[in-house]
């Protein structure tokens, strides 16, 4: 309750000083290439609830249509451009407060930034950091592209390792996936437990408690690294699943079991290596979201 009075006090304090503090002043207007200036003025008593009356001026705005041609320029109150820009800091500061600090907490769709400056896609309380439906993006991607994302979220995107290990190190996250085949076929995942690690350990993935329509893909993946077309450390006995067989996707391939059952950033098409075990044919669309407590 007092972050809000406190809001509602600066938006009125700021509207008055918008109003006593016209954006210009008033305009000259000219007929010549020199620059125009204006000489300072003696500053006054004490205006509007004590803000004092302006020392001098300044020319904003200044335009030409050519030489000898007519212009003009716009003279703002030095006093009013630092009243509303150090009011406008203030405001700015104050709703970083008010953003929620994840898409569970925010009931708006769509792209926002969070109280850390992050930014992420809502959907529903989710937070979408994979989306994939025509095969207009390329996700052969390399490690610095996976790493801070790719892609527009209106489109098919990546929303970028850092920011995924950043909101689900808590652990306390459930993550799901929406498949729809080129049948028009619809299947779903969800995992009770989802977290990816830092980059220091190769964003490893811990996925459990699996439930959905769809077969369990994560099995193998579980506790691996991410592998991309430039980095596989270590990885499937010495060869990259992130190139093998056409994969060309980064992913938390599997050096266990012949890179695992599932590859979602996989080459896109009906011929394509798109791949989530049990769902036939090959998937077109999917998606992959989190939601954390």
């Amino acid at each position: 309750m007092k972050q809000i009075l406190i809001y509602l006090a600066l938006l009125t304090t700021f509207y008055v000083t918008m109003t006593y503090c016209e954006p210009c002043e008033h305009v000259i207007k000219f007929d010549r290439d020199d620059v125009v200036t204006t000489s300072s003025e003696q500053g006054g008593d004490s205006g509007v609830f004590g803000f004092p009356e302006p020392s001098g001026s300044q020319v904003l705005n200044l335009s030409r249509h050519g030489s000898g041609d007519v212009g003009e320029a716009c003279v703002k109150r030095d006093s009013c451009s630092w009243i509303s820009s150090d009011i406008l800091r203030v405001l700015k500061d104050l709703e970083d407060v008010f953003r929620p600090d994840s898409c569970t907490n925010s009931p708006l769709n769509g792209n926002q930034f969070l109280r850390d400056g992050l930014k992420v896609y809502c959907e529903d309380r989710w937070s979408v950091f994979q989306r994939r439906f025509d095969g207009s993006v390329n996700f052969q991607r390399t490690w610095n592209e996976y790493k801070n994302g790719f892609g527009k979220t209106e489109g098919e995107f990546w929303l970028g390792l850092e920011t995924v290990h950043r909101l689900t190190r808590s652990g306390k996250c459930n993550l799901r996936i929406e498949l729809q085949t080129f049948d028009d076929k619809h299947y779903w995942v969800e995992y009770s437990s989802f977290s990816v690690d830092s980059e220091a350990d190769l964003y490893k993935i811990h996925v459990s408690g699996h439930n959905g329509n769809a077969t369990e893909g994560f099995l193998f993946s579980n506790g691996q690294v991410f592998i991309t077309i430039d980095k596989h450390e270590n990885h499937h006995r010495g060869r990259n699943c992130a190139i093998l067989d056409g994969n060309n996707g980064g992913w938390w391939y599997s050096i266990w079991d012949n890179c695992g059952d599932s590859w979602l950033n996989a080459l896109w098409g009906e011929n394509g290596y798109v791949y989530w075990m049990g769902v036939n044919p090959r998937p077109k669309a999917t998606t992959m979201k989190f939601r954390c407590d």
